[in-house]
């Protein structure tokens, strides 16, 4: 192998290898890479993590228990009785579940062992061991009745979720439209740079043609002052480009999250590709709307779930409660004893009671439910103000894309006539028969024709990608 090939293979092997990247392989990348992005959804999740949480009143909740007592006082229980000092140990268990329908059942076993010192009155108290196994339960009959209070309570965290999702979906979409408005930034600047050189070429063609006139005696010196004149203006021209290249790739590159070291991937993308704005939102079928007017509708409903659980939280309640627990007693035995008597039903105790709770309407409490129902008239209103305001929004969206297509449609046309133009006035300034001035007049309307047009093409992709920033919303 020559010396040459092996110098030109390490190099290439020492250059940050490029890869290609369309727009959607870019925004894919974008959201693996951004971390802006990887928070949003990192928060998303919280919200349907912190949505599963707000049931940790109906999680089973388990206790145990064990104790010791030491116990001189000339005031203890059984002091009274005689005794000197009393020495006890305590075992306690309970299982606590409250359901969605509003029932709360608790099961709890309870076993001690106590020896009394001294001279008792009954020696019976001397050495004993009691137990006791009970269940409870409760149930609202009015406020919570059924489990109204913890549907309410599910329908409003649904609605409030799905609103706080929603948001940092939109937040989401809003950085994707960013970064889509730097890529295509990046592709128009591409270009801006290749019509520069171009447009370059062509002024130094003519310059040389001029020049060659000149030398002939043909054209006078102030045309060639002209035409590198032309050249000069194009070199500041091609000069501006590539740095307005340089701050759109560095854009790029912060989407990327790239660092100078990394290679820049080489950005391809059709400029000339036309997408209908309905491809670009969520949904199929319904009704379409501004994602924040969609997510105000969901916040107008959370509110009105308050409003309802605000005024249940002051209702009367009428509580159906019961109880009924198992007792032994076992004189000169020990704890386990006691434990092993738990299922003893001789010696039950059982209670049922019913009570009722009710608030009375002061300012206070009125106060508190007229705040709720307010907050979420406030939220109705200003939800049917966006859906307003979204409604306007897209039909403006789609009005302006339209004429911004024929705007498009006009600038190519004027374009190509300007090429054209600019090309036949070059051939008969070749042939002596088109003076300076009209060739460079060509040349700048020419140039400026091709920018104008990239420039709206440009601006038309960034308005296809403002269609993220609306959904599709099933008519009811």
């Amino acid at each position: 192998m020559k010396k040459g090939a092996v110098v030109g293979l390490l190099l290439w092997m020492w250059q940050p290898q490029t890869f290609a990247m369309n727009l959607q392989e870019y925004l894919k990348t974008v959201e693996s890479k951004h971390k802006g992005l990887q928070s949003y959804q990192s928060s998303q999740e919280a919200a349907l993590d912190r949505r599963e949480a707000a049931d940790i009143e109906l999680v089973p909740q388990l206790t145990a228990g064990v104790g010791y007592l030491s116990d001189k006082s000339p005031l203890g229980q059984f002091a009274q009785l005689g005794g000197t000092q009393t020495t006890a140990k305590d075992l306690r268990l309970g299982l606590g579940k409250k359901f969605s329908s509003g029932t709360a059942v608790s099961v709890t076993a309870t076993a001690s062992e106590v020896e009394n010192e001294g001279a008792l009155l009954n020696p019976m108290f001397a050495k004993f061991s009691y137990g006791s196994l009970g269940l409870s339960l409760s149930q609202s009959l009015w406020r919570d009745a059924f489990g109204r209070a913890t549907r309410l309570r599910w329908q409003r965290q649904d609605a409030a979720t799905e609103a706080e999702v929603g948001k940092y979906d939109l937040q989401k979409k809003a950085l994707l439209v960013e970064a889509e408005a730097a890529y295509w930034d990046y592709i128009y600047q591409s270009e801006n740079l290749k019509i520069g050189r171009a447009s370059l070429e062509r002024a130094k063609r003519i310059e040389n043609w001029t020049r060659r006139r000149v030398n002939d005696g043909i054209s006078d010196r102030a045309d060639l002052l002209s035409t590198q004149a032309l050249v000069a203006s194009r070199q500041l021209t091609l000069v501006s480009a590539e740095d307005d290249l340089a701050a759109a790739k560095r854009k790029i590159r912060d989407f990327l999250e790239l660092t100078d070291a990394e290679a820049f991937p080489e950005i391809s993308g059709d400029i000339n590709q036309k997408r209908p704005l309905t491809s670009m939102v969520d949904g199929k079928d319904g009704r379409v709307v501004a994602l924040d007017a969609y997510l105000a509708s969901l916040n107008a409903k959370a509110m009105a779930l308050v409003a309802r659980e605000t005024e249940d939280a002051y209702r009367p309640d009428l509580v159906l409660s019961g109880s009924y627990a198992t007792n032994n007693f076992q004189p000169d035995k020990s704890i386990s004893d006691a434990t092993s008597k738990w299922t003893d039903t001789n010696l039950p105790t059982w209670k049922a009671g019913l009570n009722f709770v009710y608030l009375f309407d002061t300012d206070v409490k009125s106060s508190a439910q007229g705040a709720a129902r307010k907050d979420a008239l406030a939220a109705k209103l200003q939800s049917e103000r966006r859906m307003i305001d979204s409604e306007s929004a897209w039909i403006e969206l789609n009005r302006r894309y339209v004429e911004m297509t024929k705007r498009v449609d006009s600038a190519t046309e004027i374009s190509s006539l300007q090429l054209q133009a600019a090309k036949a006035q070059a051939d008969l300034f070749n042939k002596g028969r088109s003076i300076t001035a009209n060739v460079i007049t060509a040349e700048q309307d020419a140039e400026e024709a091709q920018l104008a047009l990239t420039k709206l093409k440009s601006e038309q992709r960034k308005m296809e990608a403002q269609g993220r920033l609306f959904v599709v919303v099933e008519e009811k």
